[in-house]
């Protein structure tokens, strides 16, 4: 089954209801008000008693908290915080003068984070519009009269979910405002980093016991035990980082939690678990489902074919969307795979040739071939070739896609692979250098990516770096790069066209259309 069905009704319902759900949608008006003007005008008599006359008009109101999470992908907003920033992507300004966009990727690529950046606005929005959606959700569900059994694991579960927009915004901002009165209409107070860590850290752990251990048929692309327990093991591994206090040994036991309920385990083809229809995979814990059909396209879609594919790629997969020829590999990146590594299909490289077998041209005597290298990320005389950079193909690519629609794959946000090599990271930093157990869990992974033992690591030959690099290879592009590189101490480094950068970098600065509507907001140093 694609999509649970509280997902796909929603949509369906929300169009043929569009009149009921006035007064339900109401959110913060714009991103500029996103988590700062909480109070709403009522345009219609409609109230909630006279809504949610049953539990499945309730549950149809529920899917709107997954709905935001489409966002994720956003380019001008939560797609390239982890993307752009992190040195595994880079879209450079080519020739025809493409991918301009004033400045835009150029700038989170090198980290000249301003505070007027608007990707960096809509990353400030998909948090804080998703914590909002949450508020008001729980808020209805609170206040209805409607019972069922189920009711207190679905307040639990949305304020899960309001946790993981907590825990992006905590990542990416740091020091945000918290937020969980739905009625109240004052400007909110920003908390301290270590604030939103503990509230964060509570609502997880409150709230896990009402949750089912894992998704199924029933409740895909929701909120679970396996999920949270990721969630709780994410802000553990990089508790140094965001609040000084290590906590390896409690990462350790969320992983372990995963790990005890044998339930997940490694695919044995890497690439399934980005099939167009990957809902099958045991490695996936948590994803956000999209569909061609039942999803918007560019803005809320899966796009990566438009991101990444020059258009004449469109004739190698069998679609006619039109494709923009802008996100690649970085060089460095590509380089770090053994050729033996399967996981460099991730990328397309070398000449490129139609289905048919026919050769792409992009002019006489000029065949599409992606290559490696990336010319200059800025250069207006001498630009990046069009087919400059290796291209994204992890997903697998669908027929027939068009214009504005979205793929249909499943956005895979965490999976066992990546339980299995925080739990390493953890005994590693506690150990002070790679144990056996450390070893053995990277090689679970390792051996599946060369099909063989024969690259398998050592105790002497994982040390932090590699493991860096190993995570770089098997996380390729599902947005964990900026944590890790800042978690391992080299997101200040310089590497291609991007100089050594701050402390504050760390962080983005709060949008300045947040600032001004809020004064209780402090902006992040150095900005």
């Amino acid at each position: 089954m694609k999509m649970s069905l509280v997902l796909i009704s929603y949509k369906i319902y929300i169009m043929k209801n569009i009149h009921k759900f006035l007064v339900l949608l109401i959110l913060p008006l714009c991103v500029s008000l996103s988590c700062t003007k909480l109070d709403e005008k009522v345009f219609s008599s409609i109230t909630t008693e006279n809504f949610f006359r049953n539990e499945q008009e309730v549950m149809l109101n529920v899917g709107r908290i997954y709905v935001q999470l489409r966002q994720i992908n956003n380019r001008w907003g939560a797609g390239s915080m982890s993307l752009i920033t992190s040195g595994e992507c880079i879209v450079p300004f080519r020739e025809t003068n493409l991918w301009w966009d004033n400045g835009t990727w150029i700038d989170l690529y090198k980290h000249n984070f301003t505070k007027n950046n608007g990707a960096i606005s809509g990353a400030w929005s998909f948090c804080f519009d998703g914590i909002s959606n949450c508020n008001q959700v729980l808020y209805q569900l609170e206040t209805t009269p409607v019972q069922f059994d189920k009711k207190q694991s679905i307040a639990s579960e949305i304020k899960v979910v309001r946790a993981f927009y907590y825990l992006t915004a905590l990542d990416w901002f740091g020091n945000v405002p918290i937020t969980t009165d739905f009625k109240d209409v004052s400007l909110p107070v920003q908390k301290t980093r270590k604030e939103v860590f503990e509230f964060i850290e509570k609502e997880l752990k409150d709230n896990i016991s009402q949750l089912p251990p894992f998704t199924t048929t029933d409740n895909y692309g929701r909120a679970s035990k396996a999920m949270a327990f990721a969630m709780l093991a994410k802000l553990y591994i990089n508790a140094q980082e965001w609040i000084g206090i290590p906590k390896w040994n409690e990462a350790i036991t969320q992983t372990d939690s995963i790990i005890g309920m044998q339930h997940y385990s490694l695919s044995s083809d890497y690439f399934s678990n980005f099939l167009v229809d990957n809902s099958g995979s045991l490695e996936n814990i948590f994803v956000v489902p999209y569909d061609r059909i039942n999803t918007d396209g560019w803005d809320s879609g899966l796009i990566w074919h438009h991101l990444s594919l020059h258009s004449l790629s469109s004739q190698t997969y069998g679609f006619p969307a039109f494709c923009w020829d802008g996100y690649a590999a970085t060089e460095d990146l590509y380089n770090s795979y053994n050729k033996k590594d399967f996981r460099i299909n991730s990328w397309l490289e070398g000449p490129q040739f139609s289905a048919s077998g026919a050769p792409l041209m992009l002019a006489p005597g000029r065949q599409l071939t992606y290559r490696p290298h990336v010319n200059a990320l800025y250069n207006t005389t001498n630009p990046a070739l069009l087919d400059d950079g290796v291209r994204f193909k992890k997903y697998q690519y669908e027929n027939n896609l068009l214009d504005e629609q979205s793929m249909s794959n499943d956005y895979v946000v965490y999976r066992y692979a990546d339980i299995l090599m925080m739990k390493a990271e953890a005994k590693m930093r506690l150990n002070g250098a790679a144990n056996q157990e450390a070893v053995d869990l990277v090689n679970q992974v390792r051996i599946r990516a060369f099909g063989n033992s024969e690259n398998n690591y050592t105790t002497s030959t994982l040390t932090l770096n590699e493991l860096l690099a190993e995570r770089g290879r098997e996380f390729a592009w599902e947005g964990l790069r900026r944590q890790d590189m800042i978690r391992y101490g080299k997101w200040m480094d310089a590497w291609f066209e991007k100089p050594a950068g701050g402390e504050n970098t760390k962080l983005f600065p709060i949008p300045s259309q947040i600032l001004d509507v809020n004064p209780n907001l402090k902006q992040n140093p150095g900005y």
